[in-house]
């Protein structure tokens, strides 16, 4: 089976929303081999360049990347899927992917949008406006959710 793999721009520093996002990877490595890439995140200095800024994360994102992950990316324009969807499109990708299905999740800036040309999926984690820390934890409840409904857990319903 294919590596799930979680990566995120920045470290989380609240730690409530840091030991809960812990708790679901915990859950989620018990069914399917699971691990979180930390990328640095790009300091805005005095003066904020966000293209800059998104540039320089976009770099260290591709440099954690294999050829043969399954990219994909939580940002807003993606398709909405369901959490039974969410289910139905893991499966689908981890049966596509001999690497790992890769899912980022951006810095306080988001993401860099060359970084979409080189997505497989595109998934947005809800129509509201997340903070990036506190999607790390949505993706991640979700992810488990997935995870446990193909292992007929009765978690996700």
């Amino acid at each position: 089976m294919s590596l799930l793999r979680l990566l995120f721009v920045g470290r989380t520093g609240d730690t409530d929303l840091a030991g809960a996002i812990e708790r679901y990877v915990e859950r989620t490595g018990r069914l399917v081999p699971t691990e979180v890439v930390w990328v640095k995140e790009e300091k805005p200095g005095e003066r904020a360049d966000p293209a800059r800024i998104l540039a320089a994360e976009a770099r260290r994102i591709l440099e954690r990347l294999q050829p043969r992950d399954f990219l994909v990316l939580c940002d807003e324009r993606g398709r909405e899927l369901t959490s039974p969807q969410l289910a139905q499109e893991l499966r689908r990708w981890l049966d596509a992917s001999p690497r790992s299905v890769t899912f980022v999740v951006g810095g306080a800036f988001g993401l860099d949008p060359g970084l979409r040309e080189k997505a497989r999926a595109i998934l947005p984690l809800s129509r509201l406006t997340l903070a990036h820390q506190l999607a790390r934890l949505v993706l991640c409840e979700q992810v488990y959710r997935a995870v446990a409904a193909l292992h007929g857990s009765a978690y996700s319903k």
